[in-house]
């Protein structure tokens, strides 16, 4: 009776040894995602102006290139039109509702939106060949974006 007892339990917790692999295994083709368009670095330390300081007026958005593979994104938005836009589009003043879109123009229009939680700040993202790039802050709620400030338009050559 014994052997038939220890062949059950280790035929038991091998069929679970099986059963967790093949579940780790479909877990893990699940988090698989698209490819990111954007390669964002948005944490202050990553993102400052090697060049001088400059001064960036209240309520402006200005998009320049860094270098030819990355472009940077600077915001200023005064908190009285900050809460000005938020009761004209009836959302409360919330600062998770900040979001920066990068649009990006080639063959297609598309974008990437990044919460930035902040309404004065800066982003580094990489720029692709021969497409165009500009910025917009606005607010996002649900699934309506509302463009408060947009900046020019850069290309990366080459």
């Amino acid at each position: 009776m014994t052997p038939l007892l220890f062949i059950s339990i280790v035929a038991v917790v091998l069929t679970m040894l099986v059963y967790w692999v093949l579940n780790t295994l479909e877990a893990d083709e699940k988090r698989i995602t698209r490819p990111i368009r954007f390669d964002f670095e948005a944490a202050p330390e990553l993102a400052l102006n090697t060049a001088a300081e400059f001064y960036l007026a209240r309520n402006t958005i200005k998009i320049q290139r860094n270098d030819d593979e990355y472009g940077l994104v600077y915001w200023n938005l005064s908190r009285a039109k900050w809460e000005e836009i938020c009761s004209d589009c009836g959302v409360s003043p919330d600062m998770r509702h900040i979001v920066l879109r990068v649009n990006e123009a080639g063959e297609q229009l598309q974008f990437s939106d990044m919460w930035v939680k902040t309404i004065a700040g800066q982003c580094r993202f990489r720029l692709q060949p021969q497409k165009a790039y500009y910025a917009t802050l606005g607010i996002k709620r649900r699934n309506r974006f509302i463009p408060i400030l947009t900046s020019s338009t850069i290309m990366r050559q080459s």
